[in-house]
């Protein structure tokens, strides 16, 4: 515990500055797969988990309409032992006014028995495609050239990488997302204008760490402390920090803080036995700190994640002579 609450502090002291990078989630300890490849394979069987966010509920833009961030997430992962680790893909659709971003990746991590816990160091390749229309905007100059092209995309590489390790009682995680913008990797544009002929996408670090301590008396009661510091390039970051309590291992309960953001509480319920037993699901509400809190109804986002395992039944042997009894 003294020493998850060390890196916690050395995180915080090395933030430089506070803002939102890339796609957001308060849930963030439940969807570790969108911004780690190493943790590609490391739940509990075949998971599939789904998320859904709306921020700043009720936003209306200057011209009276919307536009406020909404973001999908789709993941789903399985271990394979004959790859000795295990495979991924998301989808993530991020949408913010009258621009649309979706990421799709394909990820494989390397599993590997290291002390008390298991260490997972990931690879994830896939595309990255921005989407703009034109057509909405309002322009002071209707002969602006810039607006002429209706709706237009472009498409990237995306590259990601991580190393994900976790045992028992803790986890810690580190991650870099956006990669291909090291070797220089320029977006493809897919229509004929030049508008968004370079998409600007920075690379992204990520450090996470967790811990679970369980109450000595209330043994029903486990605390687990989460962190989440994400930092844009080299200028930009933002921590969450997020205490959950969980009863029975089975409902919990908490709150997040992200920094000059929001406050944000969070519950859920796992499912432990029965016909849907891995089946998990939480929702959670933003209130938001920032001066986008005047005119916007906060944040909420909602989360469904089922885990399984698919087991076969023992093949049977038959032979053709007692002898073999």
């Amino acid at each position: 515990m003294k020493q998850f609450l060390l890196m916690v502090s050395i995180v915080f002291i090395s933030v430089l500055a506070v803002g939102q990078q890339d796609v957001q989630y308060t849930n963030f300890m439940f969807a570790k797969s969108n911004y780690n490849p190493g943790f590609t394979g490391m739940g509990d069987g075949i998971c599939i988990n789904g998320l859904a966010r709306q921020q700043w509920m009720g936003y209306k833009g200057t011209d009276g309409e919307g536009g406020a961030p909404a973001t999908f997430y789709f993941s789903a992962q399985s271990p394979v032992k004959l790859l000795l680790g295990g495979i991924g893909v998301t989808v993530v659709k991020d949408e913010i006014g009258f621009e649309s971003n979706t990421s799709v990746r394909l990820a494989y991590a390397f599993h590997l028995k290291l002390g008390e816990g298991n260490l997972g160091v990931g690879l994830a390749a896939g595309f990255l495609n921005k989407q703009i229309d034109f057509t909405k905007f309002r322009p002071t100059d209707s002969s602006d050239p810039l607006l002429q092209g209706g709706a237009e995309s472009a498409m990237s590489f995306d590259l990601a990488m991580g190393a994900h390790y976790s045992t028992d009682d803790y986890y810690v995680g580190l991650s870099f997302t956006q990669l291909q913008n090291l070797w220089g990797a320029e977006a493809e544009f897919a229509s004929g204008n030049d508008n968004l002929a370079n998409p600007d996408y920075i690379n992204h670090t990520y450090i996470t760490g967790g811990y679970n301590y369980q109450l000595p008396m209330m043994p029903s009661i486990i605390l687990n402390p989460n962190v989440l510091v994400k930092v844009a390039g080299t200028s930009s970051a933002q921590f969450d920090i997020n205490m959950l309590a969980w009863y029975n291992k089975q409902v919990y309960a908490g709150v997040t803080y992200r920094a000059t953001d929001a406050v944000s509480i969070l519950a859920g319920y796992k499912v432990l036995d029965g016909f849907l037993k891995g089946l998990m699901g939480g929702v959670s509400y933003d209130i938001t700190t920032s001066k986008m809190s005047s005119g916007t109804g906060g944040s909420f986002e909602i989360f469904v994640k089922y885990c399984f395992n698919i087991e076969f039944p023992p093949k049977s042997e038959k032979h053709g002579t007692v002898l073999y009894l």
